[in-house]
């Protein structure tokens, strides 16, 4: 393996542990955000993290909350040499939203659909999801970088 990639490694594994942690010290503060604009844009009930369906209850919890797939996203983003920080904020800012809103169908997808079908199959098919759509945002910022459209070139 040759140094750039050791150092690139190197770079995202820093960048990942440090958004990781930042999430996951915000995760208590993203599960109540969650769980309050699911509620209201379902104009459901809820009691802390947990959204009431009809005699159901469907809990918002730390994988609710996309942590793992966000840090890991920003840790490729900004781990990435040789791009100007305006570049990695602008695609973060762009990536988050993207994860965020995906995350936020998926939940309503697995709400509306657990009442009809066996809510772990339900749940399991739809948060397969949000996987193929972080990897879609990597693949488009290697193509970006590849398009010459982010790197300044010496």
């Amino acid at each position: 393996m040759g140094n750039k990639n050791a150092i690139y490694i190197l770079r995202f594994l820093i960048y990942f542990f440090i958004f990781y942690y930042i999430l996951k010290m915000l995760e208590g503060n993203i599960m109540d955000l969650l769980t309050i604009t699911l509620s209201k844009l379902l104009n459901l009930k809820f009691y802390k993290n947990e959204i009431i369906v009809g005699k159901n209850i469907i809990e918002i919890s730390s994988p609710c909350t996309c942590s793992l797939e966000m840090a890991l996203f920003l840790g490729y983003i900004f781990g990435t040499p040789d791009v100007p920080i305006k570049y990695k904020i602008s695609y973060s800012v762009f990536g988050l939203s993207i994860i965020t809103i995906s995350n936020i169908l998926r939940i309503i997808l697995i709400i509306n659909y657990s009442n009809m079908i066996n809510y772990n199959v339900v749940h399991d098919v739809i948060s397969f999801i949000i996987f193929p759509i972080a990897l879609f945002l990597n693949w488009f910022w290697i193509y970006l970088l590849k398009m010459k459209k982010i790197i300044m070139f010496k």
